[in-house]
């Protein structure tokens, strides 16, 4: 949910106005700013909100804009009210990084040609597929930069046209992936402002044996703790076609634990041996403390977790991340037409002036440019009148007002999330008290089926990453 409505403008407005007078040298030690009068006492000098009031502004007629395409989606389990998060989002700023200038030269010899970067290289800034295109990296020889003849980004290889000198500095310059790894992370609130975060990653395609001979008795995958019943392994022929899929207790045998297969039948010989699984490394995230309307960006690298009031004890949800990018949600959304009414208050109507005026030049002239990136769009700040009351009847003292009309546009969002499957989650949590310290384990190995039931449009089933994807 994305919300610029009542709420989140007015505050919002109200950020930018005490901003402005906070940096005011005349004005920061006594000018406060309100939203509605206070009954305590009466305002010497200060801003107030007075009114708001609002009108929409349909996009489409049911509100429809479109799909969510992203790496990021929220899911629930059904056993759990499912309702502490608000939404989850890409950070953009947070999918891939650069690396400037690897320097790849020990891997020089009299021949070598080929080259392996610390990590897999994807397609450019933003992009997590994998690259394919020599125009995707920068190579440079001894300060020349040259054109690769082969690029694999899944393995991070570089292949050069011609081999360099043995004295050579080859330096590589890519994007690599460090939104964190496909998986599903449950997400469980442990207070009504903390929450933890338990991994359980996805693993698509991982090559067990790249060339199998027909002799082998046993192979190992790359991570151990898989959980029971996640396990696909399956041969493909390296010149492509369908691949053939190994029965478990039949074909082979997996220690859920180390990860090691046994195989119960000989394998083909000439074949590429893969295996898709879940695994949980066995460690939680956090706890991660938070408040009301607070965006959490480092539970997951890669996603914002938007935390509203519904946060309570006890509460679970899930965040998928999956490795390409896909429909995850359908957005509804609009605009608004808000006016809000702020009330300049001083004992003086000199500063009375000054104040509104540097209200007004600040939020047109300042502010306007930075709230419109936030989906706040300024379409006028003007000054409507002025008046003066009495402020002590005794005496006669009077104090100034002036009315300043912000007429704003402003966009809200909705994100459905598609429904999904969730399958083998794990059942709740153990928490106990060791001293002072609470204590957060996971009952390994304890695995539930979720109800949540799936979109009511045509899904696409892979069982083998573990949830089921909307076509």
């Amino acid at each position: 949910m994305f919300n610029n409505l009542l709420f989140g403008v007015k505050r919002r407005i109200l950020d930018e106005v005490r901003d402005a007078f906070n940096k005011h040298p005349a004005y920061s030690a006594k000018v406060d700013i309100y939203n509605k009068f206070p009954y305590e006492q009466r305002i010497q000098y200060g801003v107030v909100l007075r009114n708001a009031s609002g009108s929409q502004t349909r996009m489409s007629a049911d509100n429809y804009l479109g799909d969510y395409i992203s790496h990021v989606r929220l899911a629930r389990d059904s056993n759990y009210p499912g309702l502490s998060i608000e939404w989850v989002r890409e950070n953009s700023n947070y999918i891939t990084k650069y690396a400037m200038n690897e320097d790849v030269s020990s891997q020089l010899g009299p021949t070598q040609r080929q080259f392996t970067t610390l990590h897999p290289i994807t397609k450019g800034r933003g992009e997590t597929d994998y690259s394919d295109n020599p125009g995707q990296v920068i190579v440079t020889v001894d300060g020349t930069e040259v054109i690769p003849e082969y690029v694999n980004g899944e393995h991070g290889i570089v292949m050069l046209q011609n081999a360099p000198d043995a004295a050579s500095t080859v330096l590589i310059s890519y994007y690599y992936r460090v939104i964190d790894d496909p998986g599903i992370y449950v997400i469980d609130f442990i207070e009504d402002n903390q929450l933890l975060v338990a991994p359980i990653f996805i693993i698509d395609g991982e090559v067990v044996i790249e060339s199998t001979t027909g002799l082998e008795t046993s192979a190992n995958l790359d991570h151990g703790t898989v959980y029971p019943s996640t396990d696909t392994v399956y041969l493909k022929s390296k010149n492509g076609g369908l691949p053939n899929i190994l029965t478990r207790d039949t074909d082979y045998s997996i220690d859920y634990n180390t990860g090691e297969i046994t195989f119960l039948n000989a394998l083909p010989s000439g074949w590429v041996l893969y295996a898709d699984y879940r695994y949980q490394n066995g460690i939680s995230r956090g706890p991660y403390t938070f408040v009301p309307y607070q965006e959490i960006h480092e539970a997951i690298p890669g996603a914002i977790i938007c935390i509203g009031r519904r946060a309570k004890k006890d509460d679970r949800q899930v965040v998928i991340i999956s490795k390409h990018r896909e429909p995850q949600a359908r957005i509804y959304g609009g605009h608004w037409q808000m006016g809000l009414n702020l009330g300049v208050i001083a004992k003086d109507p000199i500063q009375m002036e000054e104040m509104t005026d540097h209200l007004v030049n600040e939020l047109w002239g300042i502010r306007k440019n930075v709230l419109e990136f936030e989906g706040i769009t300024l379409n006028s700040v003007e000054p409507t009148g002025e008046t003066e009351e009495t402020y002590i009847d005794t005496t006669g003292d009077l104090y100034y007002e002036s009315s300043v009309d912000v007429n704003v546009m402003t966009e809200w969002q909705e994100f459905v999330p598609y429904l999904i499957t969730i399958k083998h989650l794990l059942v709740s949590p153990r928490v106990r008290v060791a001293g002072d310290a609470v204590v957060y384990e996971l009952i390994n190995g304890s695995l539930v089926e979720s109800s949540i039931q799936p979109d009511d449009r045509h899904v696409i089933k892979y069982s083998s990453i573990g949830y089921e994807r909307v076509s």
